[in-house]
C-alpha cells in the first residue's frame, strides 16, 4: 500500500530501510536526496527516486518542503516508526 510522507522545508532527514525497497514520487514541494557518496538529486512534482536496495539517504526538504507517495517491497504494515538524529540515519 502506498503511504504519504513529508520533509518540512529547510529539514534533513537521514533514513535508511534495511529490511525494503523504496521508491517515492513527488506530488508537491521541492527537495533533494543526497546519496552517501555526496552525489545530490533534485525532487520536484513528478520526480520519482528509488535508492539502490538497504542505501542510506539523506531527504532534504527546499523552500516548499516535500510531499511523497511512498511504496516499499516488501509492504510496510504502518507501524514502524522512525527515530531521527543528527549521529546517524534512522531505520526499522
Amino acid at each position: 500500500m502506498p503511504r504519504s510522507a513529508g520533509v518540512r522545508a529547510g529539514t534533513s532527514s537521514r533514513l535508511q530501510y534495511r529490511d525494503h525497497q523504496e521508491a517515492c514520487y513527488c506530488i508537491a514541494g521541492n527537495g533533494s536526496v543526497v546519496e552517501p557518496d555526496g552525489t545530490v538529486h533534485e525532487i520536484a512534482p513528478g520526480v520519482v527516486y528509488a535508492p539502490p536496495e538497504h542505501e542510506a539517504h539523506d531527504l532534504r526538504g527546499g523552500t516548499e518542503g516535500l510531499h511523497l507517495v511512498s511504496a516499499f517491497n516488501p509492504p510496510i504494515t504502518g507501524d514502524e516508526k522512525h527515530t531521527l538524529s543528527e549521529d546517524g540515519y534512522s531505520s526499522y
